[in-house]
């Protein structure tokens, strides 16, 4: 009796053996990473998104064997930001619509409606960042801060000669800026045998027939490589702070909100350096209330423009 449930007992154990081995030799598991929604997984250590492949035994392959396709897909949504300092030349235009406050409030200063500035030298620094992608990579915002010193130049006037006056003038300035990449080359692929048939709605490209993943390699600093020339333009709120000093005193003019505009060429020289030269426009309005007698002084419109060059590192 033992010996007969001995042999039934090997008899069922080798049934299930034979039934698991097929079992396991032509059923593959799902290798998707997927997460219990059902959305692709990202991989901690990089950050990459992983897309796999379903793995499928086909023909022609050992039943022992499986067959797994990978790729992972970094999807590349870089900023570009960058520091720069810069110097230059400022042509004075005027201080204009010249009018007395304090002890000369209400006085026509017949000859001295506008004080020349004199040319000065201008020096500063600067930061922006243009957005991600490449749909938005033209549009970029800058902060940048500059002084120069555009001395007052003494004025005739119906009550006497008005002296004349240092003049230092610091601008904090906030401008939105746009770019436009020019003298672009052909655009180098990692392979030119490749074509690409396929899009889908996320842009991502695909071979014809579907298997490969394929998109260029594209970062801000690989497209001022291909297209080391730009022209580019802006404008934003300036904050100025101006101090006036001569014989009789000195004024200042703190905080004093106005206009900056800009406009420049830059040529990279490296696909992370560039230099550049700009033309800026300054437009503010002065009170400085002490500038003939600590009593008495002066209001009005200030103008100037900046020829400047600069270096620009990219990162």
């Amino acid at each position: 009796m033992k010996s007969m449930t001995r042999v039934v007992l090997s008899g069922v154990l080798s049934i299930l053996a034979g039934v698991s081995l097929s079992y396991a030799q032509t059923t593959v598991p799902d290798r998707s990473p997927t997460a219990p929604d059902g959305s692709p997984t990202v991989d901690p250590e990089t950050g990459r998104q992983v897309q796999s492949e379903r793995a499928v035994v086909g023909e022609g392959v050992p039943p022992d064997r499986v067959v797994v396709k990978e790729r992972v897909v970094e999807r590349r949504h870089e900023g570009e930001t960058y520091v720069a300092g810069f110097g230059g030349f400022t042509l004075g235009h005027s201080f204009s619509n010249v009018d007395g406050t304090g002890l000369i409030a209400g006085e026509t200063l017949a000859g001295a409606e506008s004080f020349d500035l004199a040319n000065s030298v201008i020096y500063g620094m600067k930061a922006g960042y243009f957005l991600p992608t490449r749909q938005l990579n033209w549009l970029g915002f800058e902060l940048e801060a500059f002084n120069t010193t555009p001395h007052l130049e003494q004025q005739a006037s119906t009550l006497g000669p008005i002296p004349g006056s240092h003049l230092r003038v610091t601008t904090v300035a906030l401008n939105v800026i746009a770019r436009k990449r020019m003298a672009c080359r052909d655009r180098d692929r990692p392979d030119r045998t490749r074509r690409t048939t396929v899009q889908d709605k996320d842009g991502r490209n695909y071979d014809k027939d579907g298997r490969y993943y394929y998109d260029d390699d594209w970062s801000p600093e690989a497209e001022n490589a291909r297209c080391p020339l730009q022209v580019y333009a802006g404008a934003g709120p300036g904050i100025f702070f101006a101090r006036t000093s001569n014989q009789t005193g000195s004024s200042s003019e703190n905080g004093e909100v106005g206009v900056n505009a800009l406009a420049g060429l830059k040529y990279f020289v490296h696909r992370n350096v560039s230099i550049f030269g700009e033309y800026k426009f300054n437009y503010a309005g002065f009170d400085f209330t002490e500038f003939a007698t600590p009593a008495a002084g002066i209001q009005g419109n200030y103008k100037a423009s900046h020829f400047i060059g600069g270096l620009a590192v990219h990162f």
